[in-house]
C-alpha cells in the first residue's frame, strides 16, 4: 500500500508541477507595468533576438545544412518550420531547466493570457475526462454560473460541433469569444437521463486569486491561490478593508499550494506587509546583483502567520522568506518547493518566444532557497489526500477496477472515516464504502462511482478540508499564545 500511495502522490506532484510551469510567464515581470509598458525600476525591457550574420558561424552552417539535408533527402516530406521548431526545443531541453520553454504564437497568447487573470469566455473551468468535456469549476457571478451550469456537468457541444474526443484546445476555442456574444452547448447532466440544450452568453471574465474572511472577532484570514496582473489590487482592496475593520488579533496569510506568478505581484504585496528594509534581491549571471526590492511599510501592530506547503513555490515563496527574515511573520506548515528562479520571455521572430531563466532571488538574508525551500518556524503535517483531493477528476469507477484514481478514491472515504483498505484495486469492500457514503449524502446508493457522486465527494472533503485543516488550526491556536507579537518582532 506504501508504494501505491508513493505512486498516486508522485502522480499529483507531477500535476503540480506542470501549474507551477503555468504560472512562469513573466515571473520577470518585474521588467514591465501591467498595462505591458517598462516599469520605472526595470533593469532590461523585453529581449528582441536579431539573428544578424548567423550563417557565416561554421556551427550555425552545420544547423542549416542539417535543415536542408533532411528536407531534400529525408524520404518523405518534413516542413522546414517543424525541424527549425525542433532544432530550437532541442536547445532548450539540452539546458535541463524545467522552468525554460518554447511557445508558439497560440500557446503564447494562452500563457500571457493565463498571467491576466481574465478572459473573454463562459466562466468555466473545464477538464477532460474520458474523451468528455466536463465542467470542473464554475467562476462566481460568470455566465456559466448564471445560467445554472455546475460542476459535473458534460459539455457535449457547442454551436452543434462535437466536443467528445475532440480535445480540451479544441472545446477552449469554441467557448471562448467576445465579450456579448452567446454560446448554445448540449449538457448532459448527472443523474439525467437525456441531454439538454443550454444557452450561456459570454463576459470579460476576472479570475479572483484572493479569497479573505473574518475567523474570529479581530483575526483575519486572506489567501493567495497564485499571482497574476490583479493580485496585488484584490489583495490590496481586501487587506485594507479588514484594517479597518480591526485587525487586534492578527492575520493570517494562507499561500498553501500557491505555485506562485508575477514577482512584481508579489512585491506589491510584500511592501504593504514586510516592515522597512529589504524584501528580495534578484541576481544574475556571475553573481551579478540586478536590483534589490524595498519596502517603507510600519511595523504591524498585530502578529501575522503565514501557512506554507510542499506546494508553494515560486512568487509565494518570495513573499514568505521576505516577512520571515524579516522577523514580521512566523511560518506554519511544510517545507516549500524550492522554485527561486526568474525568467523573461524572449520573443523569437514569426510571433514566437522562450521563457528563459535570467536569475535567481535571494531572500533578505541572503538565503538561497532554490532546490532547498523555507522551513517553517512550525512544522505541521496535514493529510496528503487533503492536499490533492482537488486534482480527483470525475469518471466511472466500480468493482474490479484498479489504479490511482482507485486508490485515490479509497483514500478519500478513508478520510471522510468509512471502513476501508487503500489498495488501489476496487474490491467488495470499496463497493460497500461508496454505498455507504452515496446513501449518507442522499444519492443513488449505486456502489458505483459516478459523476454524481464525484460532485458530493468533493463538496464533503471541502468541509472534511476546512473543518480538520491542523495547519490552520494550529496557526490559530498559536494567536491565543502570549507574547506572540514579541516572539515574531524577534525581541523573544
Amino acid at each position: 500500500m506504501e508504494q501505491n500511495n508513493k505512486k498516486i502522490i508522485f502522480t499529483l506532484i507531477v500535476i503540480f508541477v506542470l501549474l507551477l510551469a503555468a504560472t512562469n510567464l513573466a515571473t520577470y515581470f518585474l521588467a514591465r507595468g501591467s498595462d505591458g509598458s517598462a516599469a520605472a525600476d526595470a533593469p532590461a525591457t523585453i529581449i528582441k533576438y536579431d539573428p544578424g550574420n548567423g550563417a557565416a558561424d561554421p556551427e550555425m552552417a552545420m544547423i542549416l545544412e542539417t535543415i536542408e539535408v533532411i528536407t531534400e533527402n529525408y524520404y518523405t516530406p518534413i516542413e522546414r518550420e517543424v525541424l527549425i521548431e525542433g532544432a530550437v526545443k532541442g536547445m532548450i531541453d539540452s539546458i535541463d531547466d524545467p522552468q525554460v520553454r518554447f511557445y508558439d504564437p497560440k500557446d503564447l497568447d494562452e500563457f500571457i493570457s493565463e498571467t491576466r487573470g481574465s478572459y473573454s469566455g463562459i466562466g468555466v473551468r473545464i477538464i477532460e475526462t474520458q474523451q468528455d468535456i466536463v465542467v470542473f469549476e464554475t467562476f462566481a457571478g460568470s455566465p456559466a454560473a448564471r445560467s445554472g451550469l455546475a460542476p459535473g456537468d458534460r459539455l457535449l457541444e457547442a454551436d452543434g460541433n462535437e466536443l467528445t474526443g475532440q480535445g480540451i484546445n479544441h472545446a477552449v476555442e469554441l467557448l471562448r469569444g467576445p465579450d456579448g456574444t452567446s454560446v448554445e452547448v448540449l449538457v448532459k447532466r448527472p443523474g439525467a437521463d437525456e441531454p439538454f440544450p443550454l444557452s450561456v452568453g459570454r463576459a470579460e471574465i476576472d479570475i479572483s486569486t484572493v479569497e479573505s474572511e473574518m475567523l474570529a472577532d479581530g483575526l483575519g484570514y486572506i489567501q493567495i491561490n497564485s499571482f497574476d496582473s490583479g493580485t496585488f489590487n484584490e489583495f490590496s482592496g481586501k487587506f485594507r478593508q479588514m484594517e479597518q475593520s480591526g485587525l487586534s488579533t492578527g492575520l493570517i496569510l494562507d499561500l498553501r499550494n500557491n505555485p506562485g506568478g508575477l514577482v512584481d505581484q508579489a512585491v506589491e504585496v510584500a511592501k504593504m506587509l514586510v516592515p522597512d528594509g529589504e524584501i528580495v534581491r534578484l541576481v544574475g549571471r556571475n553573481d551579478e546583483v540586478q536590483n534589490i526590492y524595498y519596502s517603507n511599510a510600519e511595523e504591524k501592530p498585530y502578529p501575522i502567520v503565514v501557512l506554507i506547503n510542499e506546494d508553494s513555490a515560486s512568487s509565494a515563496e518570495l513573499l514568505a522568506g521576505a516577512l520571515q527574515d524579516r522577523n514580521a511573520a512566523l511560518l506554519v506548515g511544510k517545507t516549500t518547493y524550492g522554485k527561486a528562479s526568474v525568467q523573461q520571455l524572449a520573443y523569437l521572430t514569426g510571433g514566437n518566444a522562450i521563457l528563459l531563466t535570467m536569475a535567481r532571488y535571494f531572500t533578505p538574508s541572503g538565503h538561497d532557497i532554490h532546490e532547498h525551500g523555507i522551513e517553517p518556524d512550525f512544522e505541521v503535517d496535514m493529510p496528503e489526500i487533503l492536499r490533492y483531493y482537488h486534482y480527483f477528476f470525475p469518471g466511472s469507477l466500480e468493482q474490479d477496477d484498479f489504479g490511482p484514481d482507485v486508490e485515490m478514491l479509497q483514500m478519500m472515504l478513508e478520510q471522510l472515516g468509512y471502513n476501508i483498505k487503500v489498495s488501489g484495486y476496487f474490491d467488495l469492500q470499496t463497493s460497500i464504502a461508496l454505498t455507504a457514503f452515496q446513501e449518507d449524502a442522499g444519492i443513488t446508493s449505486s456502489g458505483i462511482f459516478d459523476d454524481k457522486t464525484w460532485v458530493v465527494l468533493r463538496e464533503a472533503l471541502d468541509r472534511e478540508s476546512r473543518e480538520n485543516d491542523q495547519q490552520l488550526n494550529f496557526a490559530i491556536d498559536l494567536f491565543g499564545k502570549e507574547g506572540l507579537l514579541n516572539v515574531i518582532g524577534g525581541n523573544n
